[in-house]
C-alpha cells in the first residue's frame, strides 16, 4: 500500500468519526444558525448567502429531485425540502446523518455512503449539490463521474468549495491536526477542467458576493474623526470603494459556485423562465347542437424556455406546474361564466421549440343559445400564459337544434 493511498484511507476514517470526538455538536444541529462556541454572525450569513445562490443556480422546481452530496447534518437539505424539493441526503459519516434526520424528521431520506461510490442508479437525480465538502474527498476526481453518472439529461451539479490558501488556514490546520480530516484546495479552474474531463457538457463559475463585514455594516459616524483624521480618511475610502464594488454586481469575491451541466437544462413549469405559445392550427366548431358532444383540435407550440410539465411529471407537487389546454365559457358579451369550464391534458413533456397536438370534446349543452370559448394554456396553480403575454383565442358558437 502506497503512502498516498494510506493517507486517502487515514483520511477517510477520520470522516467517519469525527463527531464521535467533538464534545458539542450543538453546533452542528444549528448550523447555519448560531449555537454553543459558534457566535460568528458573519459565518452564517455568508452561508446563507451560498445557499441563496445555490438555489438561484437549480433550473429544475420545486418537487424534483436533489442529491445532497457531503450532507453533513443536512441544513441544506432541510431548506431545500422547506421550498417542496425532495432531497436524498448523502454523507460518510453516519452520525452526521443522525443530527440531520433529527432535523428533517423520519420520513426524510438520508443515505450513508461514499461520494465516489454514489449507490443510485444511472440517471436518477434532477440536480446534485455540494457544498463545501468535495475538498475533504482524496479521489475527487471520481466524484464528477458518479455524479455525472447519476444526473439526468439536462441537470445540473452545482459546487461550492474553498479556493487557494484554504489549507493554510487556522480553523483548517486545526481540523486536520485535531481530527486528521482532508482540507485540501480546489479552486475554480481546476474544477472547470475536471468537470469536462468528466463529461460534462459545460461549465459556468458564478461568483458569490462577499464584502469585507466590518465595512458593509451600519455604525454611527466614528466618534473620533477630530482627534484621528488620518484613520477617518482611510475607513471613509475604504467605504467608498465598497459601495462601488456593490454597484459592480459584487463581481469581486473570493467565493465562487461552480456549476457543471449534462446536456441542455430547461426550466420547469413549477420554476418557469419564460413561457409563451401561439396556436399553429385549430380546428374548433363555430355551430354545436344541444345534448351532443363535439370534438375539436389544436395545434399549440412551445414559444419560451421553459419545459412544459404532463400530468404525471408534476405528480410529485400534486400536480402543480402541469400545464393543460384551458377552456373558459364566457356570455354573448366574453364575461366569464366558467373560468374551469374544460382542461385538456398533454400527452407528454414539452420542450421549448416543440409543437404538441391536443384533441378534446365540449360536454353537452341542454338549450339551444349563444355561448362563447376562450382557449389558453395554463400552469396549474401557477398563473394562465395570458397573464405573461399570450394571446388566447376566443370563439363565439350558436348552439341550435
Amino acid at each position: 500500500m502506497t503512502r498516498e493511498h494510506k493517507n486517502a484511507v487515514s483520511a477517510r476514517e477520520a470522516e467517519k468519526t469525527h463527531v464521535s470526538q467533538m464534545e458539542d455538536t450543538n453546533v452542528l444541529a444549528a448550523k447555519p444558525f448560531l449555537d454553543g462556541t459558534n457566535l460568528s454572525v458573519e459565518l452564517a450569513y455568508v452561508e446563507i448567502a451560498i445557499f441563496s445562490a445555490i438555489v438561484a443556480s437549480l433550473p429544475v422546481g420545486p418537487g424534483a429531485l436533489i442529491l445532497d452530496l457531503g450532507a453533513g447534518s443536512c441544513w441544506v437539505s432541510a431548506w431545500l425540502r422547506k421550498l417542496k424539493y425532495r432531497t436524498c441526503s448523502l454523507d460518510i459519516c453516519t452520525d452526521m446523518l443522525r443530527i440531520g434526520r433529527r432535523r428533517m424528521g423520519p420520513d426524510s431520506w438520508v443515505c450513508t455512503g461514499d461520494m465516489a461510490e454514489i449507490p443510485l442508479c444511472d440517471n436518477s437525480v434532477d440536480a446534485v449539490i455540494c457544498y463545501a465538502a468535495l475538498h475533504h474527498v482524496p479521489n475527487w476526481q471520481q466524484v464528477l463521474s458518479e455524479v455525472h453518472r447519476v444526473l439526468r439529461p439536462g441537470g445540473v451539479f452545482v459546487m461550492q468549495e474553498p479556493g487557494r490558501g484554504h489549507s493554510k488556514r487556522g480553523e483548517s490546520i486545526m481540523q486536520m491536526e485535531q481530527f486528521g480530516v482532508l482540507e485540501q484546495e480546489l479552486p475554480p479552474r481546476l474544477l472547470v477542467r475536471a468537470c469536462r474531463e468528466a463529461g460534462f457538457t459545460r461549465t459556468i463559475v458564478r461568483p458569490v458576493a462577499e464584502l469585507s463585514h466590518d465595512l458593509t455594516r451600519i455604525f454611527p459616524p466614528e466618534p473620533f474623526t477630530g482627534k484621528a483624521p488620518r484613520v477617518f480618511m482611510v475607513k471613509w475610502l475604504r467605504r467608498v470603494l465598497i459601495t462601488m464594488v456593490e454597484h459592480l454586481l459584487n463581481l469581486w469575491t473570493t467565493i465562487h459556485l461552480v456549476v457543471a451541466i449534462k446536456g441542455t437544462p430547461y426550466a420547469d413549469s413549477r420554476r418557469p423562465y419564460t413561457m409563451v405559445f401561439r396556436f399553429r392550427d385549430i380546428d374548433f366548431p363555430t355551430q354545436i347542437r344541444p345534448s351532443y358532444r363535439t370534438p375539436f383540435r389544436v395545434s399549440i407550440e412551445n414559444m419560451g424556455l421553459t419545459r412544459w410539465l404532463a400530468d404525471e411529471s408534476a405528480s410529485d407537487m400534486g400536480g402543480v406546474g402541469r400545464v393543460r389546454l384551458g377552456i373558459s365559457l364566457l356570455d354573448e358579451k366574453r364575461r366569464i361564466v366558467d373560468l374551469d369550464f374544460l382542461r385538456v391534458s398533454l400527452p407528454r413533456d414539452i420542450d421549448p421549440g416543440e409543437t404538441v397536438e391536443l384533441t378534446g370534446e365540449l360536454p353537452p349543452f341542454e338549450h339551444a343559445g349563444r355561448a362563447g370559448f376562450r382557449l389558453d394554456m395554463v400552469s396549474e396553480g401557477v398563473f394562465w400564459f395570458s397573464d405573461r403575454g399570450s394571446k388566447p383565442r376566443y370563439f363565439d358558437v350558436v348552439i341550435h337544434e
